[in-house]
């Protein structure tokens, strides 16, 4: 489809069409947004053309539209479109000739979607789009000289921004029309109505068409801006009120737009309608439609008829009787269906005034003449939930419907009938648990069935509820089911621990909804679930004393902190979980290593730690605390067991503190006492002053002992009594004395 650009507040000129013909029929535009984010817009001229009296050559293969504001009249801009349907409409009986009435009706339909600025349509008093042509119909019987005579196309639309905001809205959309004509003095309906997208109300009136401004000499002229379009001129007798004359003129219902005549004069017949647009009582819209029908004297056809009689009575119904249907009765009538021209194809269909139309059913539904005494027998049958409510009938039309020209000519029997109803069995409800009673021990499931069944296999609905809770707050599941005669659905319960020591109270109701009569029947259960008998789960570990005494930092692995912790239940069936918690502080946070674990007895996780020099000193000379902590799954009032281990920590040493502990005096005589030089507190540590190197020499300065190991010792081998010297030596100083020896 052609996208164009609307122009704005001028016209775009594209000539004088000298060309003139009798051909225009009647049609509509239609408006509305495609998309309101991006300003599109679908611009639409539905024009039907008469292909029996119209030149060929007055067929175009564009159109121009134009837009002007209604407050002033004043040019918005206008379209060219291009024709994008052309099509042969067909008759409301589509098997139809037109030989009869010599009546074919093109629909072209000119159309695209635009583009325009819609901040440049915000007038409060809104806009129109106007296209004018030239001629009709010269045959036309109800105007005065039509062959001269042009049409107005007009459809007006609200402010596309109000109040800064966009206003949407859509004209009304009209389905395509039927190329019917009317017979002389027989009922005539036409459906004329459209659809509003957006729920506005639409109310239709008669008016008298527009000729415009187009003439013989200009046929298609730029249109002009008004607030009074000039009208056609009617002939002597003609006016608003028969623009169709006849014992039943032409009228339009205000709220569908069907049309209704009974003509009594051949002719061909133009008329309009006039269709308003509402929301919210206020008036934002309107189309004009036009269109023509041609009366002619068509040959006789007689309308079938739809009879009922009663079995055993010799006169037919009456409109405005009562029938009965009993109880016991089947739920059908015979109706008799005639017409009295042979070979008359007839079709029968059913409507429900006060109840579903898929309730009744006809068979059959097609039936032809073969001569003007046949009789048909159609059985009209209600469903099973067709009855009288509140002793009110149910009532019925069937419709008997020939296939005439150009309408099928119709019979209408409407039914009033007494239908008593079934007789409904209630429904029952039961469980296979006995006596619908259980009381369950905490850790055993609870299951069982339960069932609802109908004797009148009617549709089921099974459902649960719990007196004063919800059935999935207490570990309760149960889905509702639907079912016809039969309907089983399972119950399950696995009560936690705070839905124990109480009874539960849960209704099982069915409803019987076959036919909407809603019967139910209900089953109570009583539930309730204690505690099972717990042994508590006990905690322990591989240490063989308390406190923990957590090594200095080293650069081997002597200073890891490790252990096992053992978690342990006798009842040997309960889900058991094992946790390490720091008393004040967390595991991570110290690096302490340690998994939680869950699962059946028995559990077991190791602990380890190896804590660095910024950790040992932050915590030097203090206690930690760790509690492991075993929980089982039980509901017993002791359920976990809590294990605490104490880690205490040292002091790292310093220069100072091994400057203390060194010695001046040995006296190496195997008496165990003071036997050897040694100093407490060096140690492999890793962080703090590092031990390099102790040396000892005599008073000339020959070196006597050397070690780099921190658990050196010396014993005054090879030496004899006197004074000696040493130096040991650190990272960052050494510590220089004397060292007697007493031998």
């Amino acid at each position: 489809m052609k996208k164009t650009l609307l122009s704005f507040c001028f016209f775009v000129f594209f000539g004088w069409i000298s060309a003139w013909a009798s051909h225009i029929v009647g049609g509509e535009i239609e408006f509305y947004p495609t998309n309101r984010s991006t300003n599109r817009y679908y611009v639409g001229l539905n024009l039907y053309f008469d292909q029996v009296n119209g030149r060929p050559g007055a067929e175009t293969a564009n159109v121009t539209l134009y837009f002007f504001r209604k407050g002033d009249n004043v040019a918005m801009g206008n379209i060219q479109l291009p024709q994008t349907t052309r099509k042969l409409i067909s008759y409301t009986n589509p098997t139809c000739s037109s030989a009869e009435a010599n009546v074919r009706t093109l629909l072209m339909r000119y159309s695209s979607e635009i583009i325009l600025n819609a901040d440049n349509f915000n007038d409060p008093r809104g806009y129109y789009i106007v296209w004018e042509r030239c001629c009709r119909n010269s045959v036309i019987s109800n105007i005065i000289n039509p062959g001269a005579t042009g049409e107005t196309f007009y459809t007006e639309f609200p402010a596309l921004v109000q109040n800064n905001q966009p206003y949407t809205n859509s004209s009304p959309r009209f389905e395509e029309l039927k190329g019917d004509y009317i017979c002389l003095n027989r009922p005539f309906t036409f459906d004329f109505g459209g659809k509003d997208p957006d729920g506005d109300s639409l109310v239709y009136s008669l008016t008298r068409p527009w000729a415009g401004f187009a003439t013989q000499g200009n046929s298609e002229p730029i249109a002009r801006g008004s607030s009074s379009y000039p009208e056609v001129g009617w002939v002597f007798g003609i006016s608003e009120a028969n623009m169709i004359p006849g014992p039943r003129p032409l009228t339009v219902n205000a709220r569908t737009g069907q049309l209704s005549v009974t003509c009594d004069k051949a002719g061909l017949y133009v008329f309009a309608v006039k269709v308003e647009e509402f929301r919210r009582g206020v008036k934002i819209g309107m189309v004009r439609r036009e269109f023509q029908f041609k009366v002619v004297d068509c040959a006789i056809n007689e309308a079938p008829v739809a009879l009922y009689r009663e079995a055993g009575k010799r006169t037919f119904y009456k409109e405005g009787e009562l029938l009965t249907i009993k109880r016991d009765q089947a739920k059908c009538l015979d109706v008799l269906i005639t017409d009295r021209d042979p070979n008359q194809k007839l079709t029968i269909r059913t409507i429900g005034l006060n109840f579903d139309d898929k309730l009744v059913t006809v068979n059959p539904v097609n039936y032809t003449t073969k001569s003007t005494t046949d009789t048909l027998k159609a059985q009209i049958c209600f469903e099973k939930c067709v009855e009288s409510r509140n002793n009110q009938p149910v009532v019925v039309e069937v419709i008997v419907a020939d296939d005439g020209c150009p309408q099928p000519l119709l019979d209408t029997l409407r039914i009033r009938v007494m239908i008593e109803g079934a007789a409904n069995n209630n429904p029952d409800v039961l469980t296979d648990l006995p006596n619908n009673r259980a009381n369950i021990q905490q850790g055993t499931p609870l299951a069982f069935k339960v069932t609802g069944v109908d004797k009148d296999n009617d549709d089921l609905i099974l459902e649960a509820r719990g007196r004063g809770f919800q059935l999935n707050q207490v570990g309760m599941t149960f889905n509702n089911a639907t079912g016809k005669g039969t309907v089983t659905q399972n119950f399950g319960w696995n009560p936690p621990c705070a839905a124990l020591d109480r009874e539960y109270i849960v209704d099982f109701i069915v409803t019987d909804v076959g036919c909407n009569r809603q019967v139910k029947d209900t089953v109570t259960v009583r539930l309730q679930a204690a505690p099972k008998p717990n042994a508590p789960p006990k905690v322990t570990t591989s240490l063989s004393s308390q406190p923990v005494l957590v090594p200095l930092p080293s650069t081997d692995d002597k200073s890891t902190v490790a252990f096992d912790i053992f978690a342990d239940d006798t009842d040997r069936t309960d889900q058991l979980r094992l946790v390490g918690l720091g008393q004040g502080f967390s595991l991570s946070q110290y690096r302490m290593k340690f998994d939680d674990k869950n699962g059946l007895p028995r559990l077991t996780s190791r602990f380890e730690w190896k804590p660095n020099c910024a950790e040992y000193t932050q915590l030097a000379n203090k206690e930690l605390i760790v509690r492991f902590v075993a929980e089982d799954n039980s509901c017993g009032p002791v359920k976990s067991d809590t294990l605490a281990i104490r880690l205490r920590l040292g002091v790292i040493p310093t220069n100072e503190t091994v400057e203390q502990n060194i010695p001046n005096v040995i006296t190496p005589n195997n008496d165990g006492k003071n036997d050897c030089f040694f100093v407490e507190g060096i140690s492999s540590v890793a962080c703090g002053p590092q031990f390099e190197r102790v040396e000892i020499y005599n008073r000339w300065g020959k070196q006597v002992f050397a070690s780099s190991d921190t658990q050196f010792k010396w014993c005054g081998e090879g030496v004899t009594t006197g004074t000696y010297y040493y130096s040991i030596r650190f990272s960052n100083r050494s510590l220089k004395g004397n060292l007697t020896v007493i031998k």
